[in-house]
């Protein structure tokens, strides 16, 4: 039987934890990449207080708890107060030797609330192992 459905070809991941926003560092998860061609980060912000600025960027290391280094070309360069209710993206290719990545973020004096996904993609087998932490509803 043929996979048809998106669902069975990608795996969606919080990579930054959703916040109301706070001024500093946000809350990153390791994303493993193992066994994926392509992550897509997706960043969405909500509400920006005025006069907030932030950064984002993507760095990858060969093992979960390795040393983390920035990926070139993968950062958003200076969010501002007038980027909040926007998305934003980074479609990036997985480096099998380095295929741990993690968001180094951070909203500047005053918050920009945030969050953000990695949507691994092109899985070297199929189906791939997908896991939702929440519930899919596939029709």
């Amino acid at each position: 039987m043929r996979n048809t459905r998106l669902s069975d070809k990608i795996k969606i991941v919080n990579a930054v934890v959703p916040t109301v926003g706070s001024a500093g560092a946000m809350s990153a998860t390791v994303v493993d990449g193992t066994g994926y061609d392509r992550c897509m980060f997706i960043l969405t912000t909500g509400a920006a207080t005025a006069g907030a600025t932030g950064t984002f960027k993507i760095q990858s290391s060969a093992t979960s708890g390795g040393s983390y280094a920035d990926v070139s070309g993968a950062a958003l360069t200076n969010l501002a107060d007038t980027d909040g209710s926007k998305q934003f993206v980074v479609d990036m290719p997985v480096n099998s030797a380095k295929a741990f990545m993690k968001v180094v973020g951070t909203t500047v004096t005053q918050p920009i609330a945030n969050s953000t996904i990695a949507i691994l993609y092109r899985g070297k087998t199929y189906p791939v192992a997908t896991s939702y932490a929440g519930e899919a509803v596939v029709i």
